[in-house]
């Protein structure tokens, strides 16, 4: 297995259980996030060697412990994890320093109020740990080809490797193993990242949606968490619509989420839906075929309807330095692009109204709404 999936599906498998994740299957993968209360956890993964700290804590049970009481002396800490006093001061001083824990008084320890009120999100601190691992490793092994030759720093990169689409085709158990590493990793993402899009659409006037390159259907089922007259199809490779019907079993949304497997790039899409949606999905293909995809959407969508591109806009790298959390976006950043062409796009498919707005994450997105004419207005 790659270096990469080694990391990514550790983080995934093992921190989080470490971490002692509460709650039922159910009520963690169906958070309300809205634009207001999204979860800002990049702050306590800016630094590398704390990351490194962060993850050590979190396998070893340590965040578990000062998660369950205010304070906690730290002799019975570093006992318990059978360090040494002084092995234990270090790992104690890099949570301190990177604002995870603090010192209430002499020999004590606790998480402090920032961290903890992050802890609920422990999911998503894991996966982006699990990630920015083996994209930063890409970048210290790789950063010359990444400047200077992007194609072969594609071809020796294990980030990319571990996106493997042609693996996605064929359903088999070595195939979803390895489509479920990335999978959960984006779906992860996308269980947060869903709410501050849908909280700006009008889903209610809304009630066949088609969400194109829909992954394991996170955003379609949030969708129709929030509009219960909405019904979605999802449409992505065999592989990632197996692994989808598994991310739904169980939630009530599943009964108003089909997945329909596919290349979007080639088989007839499904028509009737008044709402079409790509959420991340463009910036996979070169401009020419998101070109492309786009037209199709504009084809299969009904008259009247709109059409959505929720996508993260280039980092902006000159506002301050990047931390380690953000090798996870930079190995991707040649691909990220501006709204303008996606607008230019449709305008050209023939869309008259076209609205644009960034949102602002932990890394900015923009938010296209495009309504194809005829129909009702």
């Amino acid at each position: 297995m790659p270096a990469t999936a080694l990391l990514c599906e550790r983080s995934l498998r093992t921190l989080m259980p470490a971490a002692g994740v509460g709650g039922s299957t159910d009520e963690m993968s169906e958070p309300h996030v809205d634009q207001a209360n999204f979860p800002r956890v990049d702050r306590f993964l800016e630094s590398e060697v704390v990351a490194h700290a962060l993850t050590f804590a979190f396998e070893r049970g340590l965040i578990d412990r000062l998660d369950r009481q205010a304070t906690v002396p730290a002799d019975p800490l570093a006992a318990g994890l059978r360090l040494d006093r002084a092995r234990f001061d270090c790992l104690a001083g890099l949570l301190v320093g990177g604002g995870i824990v603090e010192e209430p008084g002499p020999g004590l320890l606790a998480l402090t109020p920032a961290f903890r009120a992050v802890l609920p999100y422990r999911d998503l601190i894991a996966a982006k740990l699990g990630f920015a691992a083996a994209a930063a490793e890409d970048l210290r092994r790789c950063f010359p080809a990444f400047i200077a030759d992007l194609p072969a720093f594609m071809a020796a990169s294990r980030t990319f490797e571990l996106f493997r689409y042609d693996r996605c085709f064929e359903v088999t158990p070595d195939n979803l193993a390895a489509t479920r590493r990335w999978v959960s990793y984006t779906t992860c993402l996308t269980r947060y990242e869903a709410g501050p899009c849908l909280e700006r659409i009008d889903l209610a006037g809304h009630r066949r949606l088609l969400d194109l390159g829909g992954n394991s259907g996170e955003f379609a089922a949030q969708a129709c968490r929030r509009a219960t007259g909405l019904s979605a199809t999802v449409f992505d490779l065999p592989v990632v619509c197996a692994l989808g019907r598994e991310n739904l079993s169980g939630r009530p949304e599943a009964a108003r989420v089909r997945f329909q497997p596919g290349d979007m790039r080639r088989d007839p899409l499904p028509e009737g839906h008044d709402l079409v949606t790509f959420k991340s999905v463009l910036h996979d293909w070169p401009p020419e075929e998101a070109c492309a995809l786009l037209a199709r959407a504009a084809q299969a969508l009904a008259p009247g309807g709109r059409l959505v591109v929720y996508e993260r806009t280039p980092v902006p790298l000159r506002d301050r330095p990047a931390g380690y959390v953000q090798a996870a976006d930079l190995v991707f950043q040649p691909f990220f692009r501006e709204a303008g062409l996606y607008t230019e796009i449709l305008r050209a498919q023939g869309f008259p109204e076209i609205a644009v707005d960034r949102i602002r994450l932990e890394t900015p997105f923009h938010l296209i709404v495009a309504r194809k004419p005829g129909g009702e207005s």
